[in-house]
């Protein structure tokens, strides 16, 4: 049997997913739930703006943020 909270949790991202009108969330919501990889591969493309983005934080050229700021930011996503 599942978690009351987990059961909660569930409960609410249906609810968002209802009242979400923006069409790209749902084919992003639809690409995740039907991924049969559970691996998701980087492109090169994608590889080398991570990498050039640790290069730039390992040499003080671009700042980070804190595990708080990135949890503020994110709440004010609205989707």
């Amino acid at each position: 049997m599942q978690s009351t909270n987990l059961q909660k949790d569930k409960l609410e991202l249906i609810k968002k997913i209802i009242h979400t009108e923006d069409q790209s969330t749902i084919e992003f919501l639809k690409d995740i739930l039907n991924d049969d990889n559970s691996e998701y591969q980087l492109t090169n493309e994608q590889k080398s703006i991570v990498e050039d983005a640790t290069a730039k934080y390992y040499s003080g050229e671009q700042s980070s943020f804190t595990w708080e700021e990135i949890k503020r930011n994110a709440r004010k996503i609205n989707f």
